[in-house]
């Protein structure tokens, strides 16, 4: 197989999605329900729990997408003024029987260009989306998740996943209780939800502190992911690893979001801090 073939083999192309319905989840999160022609297949070759979406320029009715050329294997994107806002999602549900996509936006500030574009969304409307693609937490005999609710989908589609005799801990950072969510989880993992309660998102060590003062079971395997804020994200790591002594293999660490940077310039400049 040639390097053109492989290249293609391993790129998922960016399908043009239609909005089905919405729902609000909570003040701060919308649920958009994706469908369309171009979803059949979405899981046929790539797995895993992110996708990337395309956001349409202002004046667009539907995002102008990379396209991936059968020479090279490699995507060719549109030009500049025409190409679309590229952000990193969650695959909240996936029903391939009703062709149906789940995405979860937190409807966070007044400038974030994904979050803007949920908060208008109607039915009809169009959205670019690539994968899925990355990894989730292993299995273990125990799990610590930990997220802002930036992670919130995330966590819990990792938590509807686990077998119901799974245990551990869950903190997510929420802005009150009027954000909380809920999240089918096994009888012996604990959630706990941590109100920043005016506090700026970001600024919080509301999840650190957690962390730091969570008791752990000693010789068991534990299975930790976290993620959100970098520099939030990055302390948690550093106590886990450092601290706590855990592995690599155990621990994943994704920064979600960078406070102050725009997540284009924060992927370009740190790779999104992951593991």
């Amino acid at each position: 197989m040639g390097t053109a073939d492989r290249l293609r083999r391993s790129r998922p192309p960016a399908r043009d999605l239609q909005v089905l319905r919405t729902a609000e989840l909570s003040p701060s999160m919308r649920r958009i329900t994706l469908g369309g022609a171009e979803l059949a297949g979405f899981r046929d070759e790539h797995t895993g729990p992110n996708i990337k979406v395309f956001v349409p320029q202002q004046g667009q009715q539907r995002p102008a997408l990379p396209v991936l050329d059968e020479e090279t294997g490699r995507y060719r994107w549109p030009e500049p003024p025409e190409r679309p806002t590229m952000r990193t999602y969650t695959v909240r549900r996936y029903d391939e029987a009703r062709g149906e996509l789940d995405v979860d936006f937190v409807l966070h500030g007044e400038h974030g260009v994904a979050a803007n574009w949920a908060r208008g969304a109607r039915p009809g409307d169009h959205l670019g989306v690539m994968g899925p693609g990355g990894k989730t937490c292993r299995a273990a005999d125990w799990y610590l998740l930990v997220g802002d609710a930036t992670a919130l989908p995330a966590i819990a589609t990792i938590v509807e996943g686990l077998p119901p005799t799974a245990r551990g801990q869950v903190f997510v950072e929420i802005g009150a209780a009027a954000d909380q969510q809920h999240v089918e989880s096994p009888p012996d993992l604990r959630w706990t939800w941590l109100h920043r309660d005016g506090a700026t998102a970001g600024r919080s060590r509301r999840l650190i502190d957690a962390v730091q003062q969570l008791e752990m079971p000693s010789g068991v395997d534990v299975s930790a992911w976290v993620a959100g804020e970098s520099t939030v994200v990055r302390g948690i790591r550093r106590h886990l690893r450092t601290d706590r002594g855990m592995d690599a293999q155990s621990v994943l660490a994704i920064g979600y979001w960078k406070y102050g940077m725009a997540e284009t310039e924060y992927h370009d400049k740190h790779n999104h801090d992951r593991d």
